[in-house]
């Protein structure tokens, strides 16, 4: 099983060709909601696998599963 992340964490995703990179700013252990730039977004969150919502470096937010999350290597 992948290590859960907390608040602050930074993290990266795939998005289409490129990686995309933030920091964890919320942690759902349940179904979350979310509408981000006009989509509803949703994820199952559960304790086995949460779901985070994640600040960009853009200042833009994602809702991502534990699945879809890589730690963040720092160079």
């Amino acid at each position: 099983m992948a290590s859960h992340f907390s608040k602050g964490d930074k993290v990266t995703w795939t998005w289409g060709a490129h990686k995309a990179h933030g920091q964890v700013a919320e942690r759902f252990e349940r179904r979350v909601q979310r509408t981000i730039q006009g989509e509803k977004i949703v994820r199952n969150g559960s304790r086995a696998a949460p779901a985070y919502l994640v600040t960009q470096e853009d200042g833009g937010q994602a809702l991502k599963s534990q699945s879809e999350l890589h730690p963040s290597r720092s160079e």
